[in-house]
């Protein structure tokens, strides 16, 4: 079987396949790494966490499918984090920092929802 994944910025909009991956909330704090001169470049760190959520829905009663779907996915992400900390040049570092797994019904039983949030954490200079 076979299933559209859509990975999105915020929640997806009305059309939803049956799994997502949604990069979410930024969590962001700025303290003074050091003083230099009148504030320029690098005088500030930044370090944030991003939220990635991650939701497959499958119409049937079998949680083992969608825990190891969401597990599979989650599993993807944290890989690509893993492989280049500097997430392409943006940070200095970020590495995963919790995810939290969980298989529910879905609201009106109509199958069974696997989700995973992840928590990257990250930081810089600015």
């Amino acid at each position: 079987m076979t299933a559209r994944l859509l990975v999105c910025y915020d929640e997806p909009g009305p059309d939803q396949p049956d799994d997502i991956v949604s990069v979410g909330k930024v969590h962001r704090t700025v303290s003074v790494n050091s003083m230099v001169g009148g504030g320029g470049a690098g005088w500030l760190e930044e370090r944030y966490t991003v939220e990635i959520e991650i939701d497959v829905f499958r119409g049937n009663d079998d949680p083992q499918y969608v825990y190891q779907r969401a597990s599979d996915l989650a599993d993807a992400t944290i890989a690509v984090v893993r492989s280049d900390p500097s997430l392409g040049g943006l940070v200095l570092t970020s590495r995963p920092q919790t995810a939290a797994h969980e298989v529910t019904w879905d609201d009106k039983h109509m199958g069974r929802h696997g989700t995973v949030a992840i928590e990257v954490e990250c930081y810089t200079r600015i």
